[in-house]
Formats: structure tokens, C-alpha cells, sequence
């Protein structure tokens, strides 16, 4: 394997853009030593970081304001840095198995992801508030939930084999794909205790030491990934890769635990299992309706559109797929602050957690209905323009409305009303199946971003009746149509001046919409003072003469 730089030829607008490509050569010894030092960084940066802890973002974090930032933002700046890894690691397993080697890993993915789910049975959010409220219980969570999770995936292990056999015959799976689903489903031995560890770290607080665990783990599976490709193991070789990175983070999030002095009570009771699968139960339908509710349009506009309303689609999707990112780790970071609140306390943390994720999502809206265009060509070149602009320019229009649901979801997780969010996910889900399926046939994948977006709709309308019942009355204008007026009007200025000076267009943008948000009432001036906290103290010592 050898890298070579590839310019792309032809278009004018796409000159100097360069990527990554592989010849047919076999791998120089070069590229194999930087692959060894990547997988040596990423052991020793593991367990050194595990045994040693995140000492200076600890220092950061001396107060309530401060620990929400570090346990939001440095799991989301991890994550961002895993993508990133991700795409390069893709950009050269894509061309080394081939388009054939990547759909056999590809369905692989998928049914662990599947298996994923039902294992965890939504214990990382149980263990999570239970540890927050009791922080002594957490050696018992983490040795009962790890114990259940492992008696799921006995139970469910029939059901893989069957699948697997009868699979190989009527559903043409390859036994590349076999081999790397069963080793994909050994991986979740190891994943499945260090889960339950990091719900420990949640309910602790200390969201920033477990994120940054990931990004180490990641260029483990990464170096491994591609040494194992180079040494032509193929799609098996990968899975192994997953494996072995999955039980080097086990190893590390056990040796991190250990600094805590946490003792794990191996043991779960047929009492105990009950209680957890009648509390977690609902949390894993969730779980499996979102994945349907992300899924299944997909499916549908191959059926009704083929392949290329699919590429389009799909590379439109490219942006908001990454959005979920900032409310998953800002609700975690503030999850524990809400599982012991009650009353008005509950409500107004809330609220004002709600009104930072929406306007962050309503700024995101604005920057990509301004630059879609750019963004397409930048992802995928002037091949998608301009369907891909035009259907980014839609779906983006679901982040708002999906940041609130997401905080809301977890506020009535809080109050111990998770049955409450079961039903309103089967209803959403209801609705976008059957949207789905009548709108595309009539009005092709364009038809399926507005769906996303009336999903969200269904799904908020659902949630706020448990709100108002469990949390109090919220003021959803604030939540909802004065944000919209914002950003409406930061919109506005863009396109006014979006024909004077792209460089100016979104700073312009945004600035108005900064404006309008506290025109409309959506920021008052006692919420900046929330902030203060976060910033550093300055200590202004007399001299004595």
C-alpha cells in the first residue's frame, strides 16, 4: 500500500482540491512504521491518560457552569476528531475492499448496531441518573447492568444464528459478512462493561475523561484497521480491528474506574433484572424507533427513487447527520443537574437548556441555508448541485426542533417518566413510515427531508404534554416562535447582502440574529449573567510598600 496524492481533474471550481488515494503496490516498509507509532500513540496515550486522569480540565472544572462546558464540549471536540479519523480511515478501506467488500462490512455494521441496542437496553441513562441521585451505588449498577446485558445478548444469540444460517442461503450473505458479524457481536463483551462504566462518569460528572478515551481507542482500531487490510485479512480484518480496540477501552475504563475507588459488586439478583428491564424498557424502545426513524426513509426512496435519488439525498444528509452530535453530549452534561432537581428548579434548568440548544440549532439553519451551495460542492462537487443544495436547504430545518426534543426527552427521563416517551416515539414513528411512503411515490426524496421535519413536529407536540404535566407551564413561545423570528430575520440580512460580500454574509448573518434575540425577548439579560461563572477569575493583589 502506497499513498499517493491525487488531484482531481476537469472543473475549474474544483481545482487544487486534493485527496487521498492508494495504488496497487503492496505496503513499504515507511508506511507500516507510521502505522506501528499511530497504534503505540494510541495504546500509550489510553492508559497512560486512564491511569494518570484529565488533570487540568478537573482544575477547569470548579463549578457547576464550568463542568456543564467541559462535559459538553470536550466529548463533542472528541468526537468531531473520531470523524474526522473515521473519513480517513474510509478513504482508504473504501478503496481497498472495493465496492463489493464495503456492502459485506456494511450489513455487518448494521446488524451490530441492531444487536447494540438491544443489549444496552437503555442502562447507560438508567445507571446514569442512578448514579447521579446516589453516588455510593455505583459499583452495584455497574456490575448488575454489565451482568444483564450480557444475559440479553445470551437470549438474543439464537436469534443471530438463525439470522446468520438462514441468511447464507436466501439472503446472500457472504461469509466475509458472517465472519465479521460474529466478531462484531464479541466485541460487545468488552463494550458492554466499559458502558457501564462510562454511566458512572456520567452520573459523576465527569463526561471529558471518558471522550477523550475514545479519541485514543479510535486510532487503535484505525492502525489495526488498515494493518490488518494491508496484510489482506479484508472485512474480517477490520471487524477484528473493532474487537481489539473495544477491549483496550474496556482495559483503560476499568484502570480510570479503579482511580475512583469504586468497588463493583458482581452480582444480579432475578429481582433485581426484573427491576431494571421494567425500568429500562422503555429506553430501549426509544432506542429502537429512533433507529427506524433515522432508517427507514432510506429504504424507501431506493424503492421509489433508485440509486440516484438516493446519492442525492444521502449527500444532503451528509451535514445534518453530524448535527445530533452537540444536543447528545450538552444533555449528558446537564442530565445529572436535572435528575436531582425537582419543582421550579427542574423546570427552569430546562428551559434554559432548551433555549441554548434551539438557538444554536436556529444558528445552524442559518449558516446552511446561506452556504449550502458551497457546502455540496465542497462534500461532492458540482455533480450534486443543485438537487443536494436544494434538499440540504430543507432537512436542515429539523436541528431546532430536534435539539428541543432532545433535552425534553431527557427532562422527563429525569422526573422518572421514561413510559411517557415510548408512546410518543411509536406515534412519530407511525407517522414517518407512513408519510414516507405516500409522499415520495408523489413527490420524489425531496417529499422525505419535509417528513423529517413533520416527524420532529409530531414528536415535540407528544413530548409537551408530559412536560407541562411533570415539569410545569413552560413558556414555548420563547422555545419557539420567537427564535424562528430571529433567525428569520438573520436570514433576511444575508440574502440582502449576500450579493455585496461573501465574506461579510454570514458574520452579518449571524450578528442580526444576535440582535433579534434579544429584541424578541429570547435572551434577557439576567441569563448572561450565568455565564460569568465561566470565565476566569482575576485576582488583583495590592502591593504593600
Amino acid at each position: 500500500m502506497s499513498i499517493a496524492l491525487i488531484r482531481l481533474p476537469g472543473r475549474p471550481e474544483e481545482a487544487g482540491v486534493l485527496m487521498l488515494g492508494l495504488t496497487g503496490e503492496s505496503a513499504n516498509e515507511p508506511i507500516r512504521i507510521v502505522l506501528v507509532s499511530l497504534l503505540l500513540l494510541g495504546l500509550g496515550g489510553l492508559f497512560s491518560l486512564a491511569a494518570s486522569g484529565t488533570t487540568l480540565i478537573d482544575r477547569f472544572t470548579v463549578n457547576q457552569a464550568r463542568r456543564i462546558l467541559a462535559n459538553s464540549a470536550t466529548p463533542i471536540a472528541a468526537q468531531l476528531l473520531n470523524r474526522v479519523v473515521d473519513l480517513v480511515f474510509a478513504a482508504f478501506a473504501l478503496r481497498m475492499l472495493g465496492v463489493e467488500g464495503n456492502g459485506q462490512y456494511a450489513i455487518a455494521t448494521v446488524t451490530w448496531l441492531y444487536l447494540k441496542t438491544v443489549t444496552d437496553f437503555g442502562l447507560s441513562i438508567l445507571a446514569a441518573r442512578e448514579v447521579a441521585r446516589d453516588p455510593s451505588s455505583a459499583g452495584q449498577l455497574i456490575g448488575a447492568t454489565t451482568l444483564f446485558r450480557y444475559a440479553v445478548l445470551v437470549v438474543v444469540s439464537p436469534l443471530l444464528v438463525v439470522y446468520l444460517t438462514i441468511g447464507s442461503t436466501l439472503l446472500d450473505l457472504s461469509r466475509a459478512s458472517i465472519v465479521a458479524t460474529i466478531l462484531l457481536t464479541a466485541s460487545l463483551l468488552p463494550a458492554s462493561y466499559a458502558e457501564a462504566i462510562n454511566s458512572v462518569f456520567t452520573g459523576y460528572e465527569r463526561l471529558h475523561l471518558p471522550a477523550v478515551l475514545t479519541v485514543f481507542t479510535n486510532l487503535i482500531r484505525f492502525a489495526i484497521g488498515l494493518l490488518a487490510l494491508d496484510a489482506g485479512w479484508g472485512v474480517p480484518g477490520i471487524a477484528t480491528a473493532a474487537v481489539i480496540a473495544a477491549t483496550c477501552n474496556a482495559a483503560a475504563m476499568h484502570l480510570a474506574l479503579h482511580r475512583q475507588r469504586v468497588r463493583i459488586a458482581w452480582s444480579l439478583t432475578p429481582f433485581q433484572a426484573k427491576q431494571l428491564a421494567r425500568a429500562a424498557w422503555p429506553l430501549l424502545l426509544n432506542g429502537l424507533l429512533i433507529t427506524v426513524f433515522f432508517r427507514i426513509d432510506t429504504f424507501i426512496i431506493q424503492a421509489f427513487g433508485g440509486t440516484r435519488a438516493l446519492g442525492i439525498y444521502d449527500a444532503a444528509y451528509k451535514l445534518p447527520n453530524l448535527l445530533p452530535l452537540i444536543p447528545s453530549y450538552f444533555v449528558l452534561a446537564v442530565f445529572p443537574v436535572l435528575a436531582r432537581q425537582t419543582g421550579d428548579d427542574l423546570r427552569r434548568s430546562y428551559e434554559l437548556g432548551a433555549k441554548f440548544l434551539v438557538i444554536i440549532g436556529w444558528a445552524i439553519v442559518i449558516f446552511t441555508l446561506l452556504t449550502a451551495p458551497l457546502l455540496i460542492r465542497i462534500l461532492g462537487g458540482s455533480t450534486f448541485l443543485p438537487d443536494a443544495a436544494d434538499t440540504l436547504r430543507l432537512l436542515i430545518w429539523f436541528a431546532p426542533l430536534h435539539y428541543l426534543n432532545g433535552i425534553t426527552q431527557y427532562a422527563i427521563i429525569a422526573v422518572d417518566r421514561q413510559r411517557d416517551i415510548a408512546p410518543a416515539y411509536i406515534a412519530a414513528t407511525v407517522f414517518n413510515i407512513s408519510a414516507n411512503l405516500v409522499a415520495i411515490p408523489l413527490f420524489g426524496y425531496r417529499a422525505a427531508a419535509v417528513t423529517t421535519i413533520l416527524t420532529e413536529i409530531v414528536l415535540l407536540v407528544l413530548l409537551r404534554r408530559s412536560v407541562t404535566r411533570h415539569l410545569g407551564v413552560v413558556d414555548w413561545s420563547v422555545l419557539l416562535w420567537r427564535p424562528l423570528l430571529a433567525a428569520a430575520t438573520g436570514c433576511l440580512v444575508g440574502v440582502l447582502v449576500r450579493n455585496i460580500s461573501w465574506v461579510l454574509l454570514f458574520p452579518l448573518a449571524l450578528v442580526t440574529y444576535g440582535i433579534a434575540l434579544f429584541a424578541f425577548g429570547v435572551v434577557r439579560s439576567q441569563e448572561l449573567t450565568l455565564l460569568r461563572p465561566l470565565l476566569p477569575r482575576l485576582r488583583l493583589s495590592r502591593s504593600r510598600v
